[in-house]
C-alpha cells in the first residue's frame, strides 16, 4: 500500500515552529513591558529580545498594540472567566475550584508580568482590562443567580451581582499585592493564603 508524505515548502515554517516564534515574542515583549512600559518598549527591541528582524514579528503582530492585547488576553481577567468552565455544580466546591484555578493563572510568570504593566503605566482603567473583570463579574452572576433561584445558597448576603464582586474583589485584590512581575517567594505564599482563605470563608458564608 503506498503511502503519500506531505512536504512543507523549504524556507516555510511549520505551524509548531510559528506558534513557538509567537509565544517567545509575546514573552519578550511581557519582559520588556513589565521592564520599560508600553511606551518605553519598540517593536524593534522585542524583536531584537528574541534575535529576530522586526519583519517576522509583524508576520506575527499587525503591532504593538496586537502584542498588548494578546498579553492581556492571555494573562489578564479573561483567566476568571476561564475557570468557570467545567466548574463543580455544587455551591462551595465552586468557590474552592475557581479561587484555585484563577490563583494558578494568575501566579504564573506571563500573569505576573502583566500586573506589572498595568502597575507601572498606569492601565487600571485600561478598556481591555475593564472588559475582561466587567465579563468574569457578568458570568458569575449568573452563577450566583441560578444558585439563589433554586435555593442552594443563601439570598440574605446580597444579589448575584453583590456576590460576584465580593468573591472576585478579594482575589484581584491579593493579585495587585502580592503577585507582580518582581513579586518574592514570600509575597506569592500570602497571596495563595489569602485567597484561600477568602474561598473558605465566602463558601461557608454562602450555606443556607
Amino acid at each position: 500500500m503506498s503511502s503519500i508524505t506531505s512536504r512543507r515548502r523549504p524556507g516555510r515554517p511549520s505551524k509548531a515552529e510559528a506558534g513557538d516564534t509567537k509565544a517567545a515574542l509575546l514573552d519578550a515583549a511581557l519582559r520588556l513591558f513589565a521592564q520599560n512600559g508600553y511606551a518605553g518598549t519598540s517593536i524593534r527591541a522585542i524583536a531584537r529580545e528574541v534575535g529576530l528582524s522586526e519583519s517576522v514579528l509583524y508576520a506575527h503582530f499587525d503591532s504593538k498594540q496586537a502584542i498588548y492585547d494578546a498579553a492581556m488576553a492571555l494573562a489578564g481577567p479573561q483567566a476568571a472567566t476561564v475557570a468557570l468552565d467545567d466548574a463543580p455544580e455544587d455551591p462551595a466546591a465552586f468557590v474552592g475550584s475557581f479561587a484555585a484555578r484563577v490563583l494558578a493563572a494568575w501566579d504564573t510568570p506571563q500573569s505576573r508580568q502583566v500586573m506589572s504593566l498595568v502597575s507601572r503605566d498606569g492601565l487600571i482603567h485600561d478598556d481591555a482590562l475593564n472588559e475582561g473583570i466587567e465579563d468574569a463579574l457578568a458570568r458569575l452572576a449568573e452563577v450566583f443567580a441560578g444558585w439563589q433561584s433554586a435555593g442552594r445558597i443563601r439570598t440574605d448576603l446580597g444579589g448575584p451581582d453583590d456576590l460576584a464582586y465580593a468573591l472576585l474583589a478579594p482575589i484581584a485584590h491579593a493579585r495587585m499585592l502580592w503577585l507582580h512581575g518582581t513579586a518574592t517567594e514570600e509575597q506569592r505564599e500570602r497571596a495563595r493564603a489569602r485567597i484561600t482563605a477568602h474561598a473558605a470563608l465566602f463558601a461557608t458564608a454562602l450555606s443556607p
